[in-house]
């Protein structure tokens, strides 16, 4: 198992059940493409289960982007003095806009 695989899959884990438990579970939806049946079983894991279950050998959720986007973003952005940080915020806002068309 690769611990960056592990590390964004219980990422993504961890932050959906956050925004679950605080009310947010509409926003987990949209923003993490959460589907509406994963909301109560995430709401139900305990820690452990969610640590067994980002540690297999493949992604947990899938991107809802597609290659048009990267093009875009990548067409329109200079790198040279950005940060990686930067640069992640300018693509969540890139796919944003597109959301909301």
């Amino acid at each position: 198992m690769d611990d960056n695989l592990y590390n964004l899959n219980l990422d993504y884990l961890l932050v959906a059940k956050e925004m679950i438990a605080t009310g947010d579970a509409h926003k987990a939806q949209f923003y993490l493409g959460l589907p509406a049946e994963a909301i109560e079983i995430l709401r139900n894991m305990t820690t452990k289960q969610m640590k067994a279950l980002a540690g297999s050998d493949y992604l947990k959720f899938c991107p809802r982007f597609n290659p048009s986007h990267w093009r875009e973003f990548m067409e329109t952005q200079t790198f040279a003095s950005e940060s990686p940080e930067h640069r992640a915020k300018e693509l969540l806002m890139i796919l944003a806009q597109d959301g909301s068309s």
